[in-house]
């Protein structure tokens, strides 16, 4: 019984590294990522690596996943930091969040909103992803929270705003570089958005 925890643990620490260097494989190497990439970079062989993943789609999906949580906590840690200092005034931490991803984006993050929406976009899926491996899931949460108090209008569809935002993250005008200019680009996207979905 304790060998079986033990493998349960090993295996879900050995997935985690394989979904993290899967991810940063990608991003430093796009659609032309190999499966031999991944087992360098981890130190494994193929055959360990198809034990846990039977294909490179599936690895694919499963790093995506991954990718599609990584990124919700992050968002969730800019926001709560943001309304920590701010003592849960202002924009309901949406100004953060948007920085943040924006910071990822310009930093070449693995698990940034450009490089899951260009994973999510580089194959062929066989069959339509589950939620979790959409980008604009990673918002969706949070979208329904700021609907609540009130930052965006009720009636709009969360994957609607989550677009925008994402869309707004990815735009050339916030990914030109981390430099001095960015919270206030940022900035200016922020009133764009709630602009566009102001709520009432």
């Amino acid at each position: 019984m304790t060998t079986d925890r033990f493998a349960r643990q090993i295996k879900g620490i050995r997935d985690e590294v394989i979904l993290k260097a899967a991810l940063k494989e990608f991003g430093h190497r796009g659609s032309t990522m190999r499966i031999e990439d991944i087992t360098a970079s981890v130190g494994i062989g193929k055959g360990t690596l198809y034990r846990h993943y039977d294909s490179r789609l599936n690895l694919l999906r499963a790093a995506l996943a991954y990718g599609v949580r990584e990124l919700h906590g992050r968002a969730l840690s800019a926001r709560d930091a943001s309304l920590s200092e701010n003592g849960g005034q202002g924009d309901h931490g949406f100004t953060a969040v948007v920085v943040e991803l924006a910071v990822m984006n310009t930093q070449g993050d693995p698990v940034s909103p450009a490089s899951l929406c260009r994973l999510r976009r580089c194959e062929s899926w066989p069959e339509p992803l589950d939620a979790d491996c959409e980008p604009l899931g990673a918002l969706g949460p949070l979208i329904v929270r700021w609907q609540a108090d009130g930052l965006f209008d009720r009636g709009e569809r969360p994957d609607w705003i989550a677009s925008l935002i994402i869309g707004a993250v990815n735009s050339p005008l916030l990914a030109a570089g981390n430099d001095g200019e960015l919270p206030a680009r940022a900035a200016h996207a922020v009133v764009l958005i709630r602009r566009a979905f102001a709520g009432g």
